[in-house]
């Protein structure tokens, strides 16, 4: 029996500490649904696309609190681990304070 995607699911799992945001009670019903539409891994390099039937993984396209259908897709893990990489150095990099030391006077030009 299929399992049944909730419009706006309330309650939430607690996951593994490394989620950023804890996914909906009905999270199997939309991986199911998102491996039934896709069926491989959509990647797409220089317009031709991966369809890789290999290790396939849920991807949010978008912010990673909306768990709607048509913001998943689905990637092989290669991809996912290329993308998920990609984003991770982005928010390090947009976290990271520019450390700059100030401009030291040559020792030789002191009074």
């Amino acid at each position: 029996m299929p399992r049944r995607i909730q419009d706006n699911p309330r309650d939430r799992i607690e996951s593994g500490s490394w989620r950023t945001v804890a996914r909906p009670v009905d999270w199997d019903a939309r991986r199911e649904a998102v491996l039934a539409r896709d069926r491989s891994c959509r990647w797409q390099e220089a317009g031709i696309t991966c369809e890789s039937t290999d290790r396939l993984e849920v991807h949010h396209k978008g912010d990673a609190s909306d768990h709607s259908i048509e913001m998943l897709v689905l990637l092989c893990h290669r991809h996912h681990a290329k993308i998920t990489g990609q984003q991770s150095a982005a928010a390090r990099q947009a976290k990271r304070i520019p450390r700059q030391r100030p401009a030291e006077r040559h020792p030789g030009l002191l009074p």
